[in-house]
């Protein structure tokens, strides 16, 4: 499991007032003046569902991601999102971890999670958004365009062979197509929100084969589109929204304000699903582990999980005031993509 911010201690001891929305603050802390985060958590998460524990390994995840792969392509879907943190969260909140940090992290994972097909003797394609993408991971694998037999590197779109040098120097260098008659699935990873169109072109090439998207932040990619410079949210409409989470693990971390001191409380969780299991929202408690809050057949919005987890908290009803609450969370806690249902082909991404 990634390492997430651990739970504070939160003993909110108020102090009598007469008015009626103190008391109702000071009753409401009162009934956790003596629970920590992580009992909070084991009282509301501990309930058996049956559904998929989340991975306490890197290892483990790949693992599960795998398996879950396996039971939706059983199930004759086509377009799967694999999505979990690729480093420790504590790095990936560090400034000091670069984008080729990350990419670099991502590939070693991708090429473990590729290996279930390759060793099966299907024919597995890695798709880098471009060239230069792609040279990188050519130099970690010793300038190999099959790092591992039956896995071969390729890119969104059509290129040649060989590393930057290779291309410069050499004369009737061979073509390299992005999907081929022999291959078998298709892994998409480092694709931007700007690269997006060229992985919906790539997807019609590939007709019926599989086409995995791998730690792409599809959440984040979403968000971008239909700005200036982006491609339009039709994108999300006609063609994310098709797209299966087959394995999602994605935290979260928050901060609520309460009137007494501590002042500020700060805790953390996650949302995770693996195929075919239920969405579940889960807390980080102080020892290091994830339990589960709730359970839900849908995936829900990102401020749905906020709530979720701010009320398993006991911090729901802990606010200086109903309208100061209003204020601070807002109309609406959806995003357009999470709003705009009837403009979809496909409600697939939401199961």
């Amino acid at each position: 499991m990634v390492p997430g911010g651990g739970l504070r201690r939160c003993r909110l001891e108020m102090q009598e007032s007469s008015s009626e929305t103190e008391a109702k603050v000071e009753d409401a802390a009162d009934e956790k003046a003596d629970e920590t985060a992580s009992e909070v958590a084991e009282k509301v998460g501990n309930d058996e569902t049956g559904d998929e524990p989340p991975p306490s390994t890197f290892y483990q995840a790949v693992t599960q991601a795998q398996e879950a792969t396996e039971k939706a392509l059983a199930n004759g879907f086509r377009l799967l999102e694999v999505e979990f943190p690729p480093l420790p969260q504590s790095m990936l909140d560090s400034a000091a971890i670069g984008t080729y940090t990350v990419v670099d992290a991502n590939y070693k994972l991708v090429l473990d999670y590729a290996k279930r097909w390759a060793d099966q003797g299907k024919r597995v394609a890695i798709a880098f958004p471009d060239a230069p993408e792609k040279d990188r991971a050519l130099e970690n694998s010793n300038e190999m365009e099959e790092p591992y037999p039956n896995i071969r590197l390729s890119t969104l779109e059509d290129g040649f062979k060989g590393t930057f040098i290779d291309r410069l120097l050499t004369t009737g260098v061979e073509k390299d197509v992005s999907v081929r008659e022999e291959d078998d699935m298709f892994i998409v990873m480092s694709a931007s929100c700007q690269e997006l169109p060229q992985v919906e072109k790539m997807c019609i090439k590939a007709g019926e084969r599989p086409v995995i998207f791998f730690n792409l932040k599809l959440d984040t990619l979403r968000g971008d589109l239909g700005l200036p410079a982006f491609p339009p949210k039709n994108l999300q409409y006609r063609f994310l929204s098709s797209i299966l989470p087959v394995y999602y693990l994605r935290q979260r971390s928050y901060s609520k304000t309460v009137p007494q001191p501590p002042y500020v409380v700060n805790y953390s969780g996650a949302l995770y699903r693996a195929f075919p299991g239920k969405y579940q929202v889960l807390l980080d408690t102080s020892d290091g582990k994830f339990s589960r809050v709730e359970t839900m057949d849908e995936r829900p919005a990102l401020g749905e999980v906020r709530d979720i987890m701010t009320k398993a908290m006991g911090l729901e009803a802990v606010t200086p005031a109903p309208l100061m609450g209003f204020l601070r969370k807002g109309v609406t806690s959806r995003t357009w993509w999470e709003v705009d249902s009837d403009k979809e082909e496909s409600n697939t991404w939401r199961t």
